[in-house]
């Protein structure tokens, strides 16, 4: 007998969003502006790199979401590739996902946070590494917790990304 999965919904409107969005928009555009500013020469070109970029962005989300909607199955994109390619390159993307993709964002983004919280406090730079693990640990605990405990996080996290984006946006403007 199959058994049947299905998914728990007990995100509302406000964490799903914010998961999205804090998905989307990482923390890439706090400390990339340089670099793309200094490649592309000069701010126009610097601004449209950006856009260009977000627009590929809008597009591989609106794919997964469109086929999401599809195959509305749990597992995501390794079951999204089987069902669409074969169990050889959906059993590869899943272990990309496991053993590089997983671990490399959550590498970068507690190795930033780390920077930045030693940054804000004026801390010697030996404490970076051990504020990244212990950043990758609290956000560890998180994910063991209710999915709402989870969603919460998400949500004053991605307010605190918006926040300087506006701002940004704004004095940019002005």
């Amino acid at each position: 007998m199959k058994q049947q999965n299905h998914l728990k919904r007990s995100l509302g409107f406000f964490s799903a969003i914010s998961i999205v969005i804090g998905t989307i928009i990482g923390s890439g555009i706090f400390f990339k502006q340089a670099s793309v500013l200094q490649s592309a020469h000069n701010s126009t070109l610097a601004i449209s790199a950006w856009i260009f970029g977000g627009i590929i962005t809008l597009a591989a989300g609106l794919t997964i979401a469109e086929i999401g909607a599809q195959m509305p199955y749990t597992g995501g994109l390794y079951v999204y590739i089987e069902k669409l390619y074969g169990r050889i390159l959906g059993f590869l993307a899943g272990w990309m996902q496991v053993i590089v993709y997983g671990p490399a964002i959550i590498a970068a983004v507690g190795g930033f946070t780390g920077i930045l919280i030693a940054n804000f406090f004026n801390l010697d730079d030996s404490w970076r590494i051990p504020l990244s693990i212990g950043c990758m640990l609290f956000i560890t605990i998180i994910n063991f917790l209710d999915n709402k405990v989870g969603a919460a996080f998400s949500v004053i996290t991605t307010i605190g990304k918006m926040i300087p984006i506006a701002a940004i946006i704004i004095f940019g403007i002005f």
